[in-house]
């Protein structure tokens, strides 16, 4: 799982809740401005980690002990013909970032693709987190939608594009 000598990938377990919260509330910088980060509280942190599987796994990036990173698979939808789409979250600390983790944990995901299962990868990214959107293109993204002023926090709306990749099938 090595990806660099000091950084190493590994599923996230529970006691990397509080770090996995803390990138998460850091993660978009217009978060705090529409104060989207404020529903997600660490019990929900330690349900998503709950209910990580091997096929919708929820990884981190670690060095020296800190978590650096952190991605999730989630289902993409509830019908079987879904089953290969996941929904993906990628989160990097602010201190962390423009140093290839992201890059890292896709590339990652891409090599365990047969295992995980998965031929689709769809991001959802609020309209003005631009650095994300910016990010997912050159990991060969595309947008492939747009769901306009579908998010709603008090009085802000703000349209979400959907970004997806596919990625040959798992042989």
């Amino acid at each position: 799982m090595n990806t660099k000598q000091s950084h190493f990938i590994r599923a996230a377990v529970l006691d990397d809740a509080p770090a996995i919260l803390a990138i998460f509330q850091q993660g978009d910088p217009f978060a705090v401005t529409a104060n989207r980060q404020d529903c997600i509280s660490l019990l929900d942190v330690m349900e998503w980690l709950e209910t990580a599987t091997d096929k919708h796994p929820m990884l981190v990036i670690e060095a020296h002990g800190e978590v650096l990173a952190w991605c999730s698979l989630e289902p993409f939808y509830g019908l079987p013909a879904f089953d290969k789409a996941s929904e993906f979250s990628l989160y990097v600390a602010p201190e962390h970032q423009h140093r290839g983790l992201g890059k890292q944990l896709i590339h990652y995901l891409s090599q365990h693709q047969d295992d995980i299962g998965f031929t689709h990868l769809i991001a959802f990214i609020y309209a003005s987190n631009v650095r994300s959107q910016s990010f997912f293109a050159k990991q060969g993204f595309e947008q492939w939608g747009l769901l306009p002023n579908i998010a709603q926090n008090g009085s802000v709306k703000e349209d979400i594009h959907l970004f997806g990749k596919e990625f040959s099938e798992p042989s």
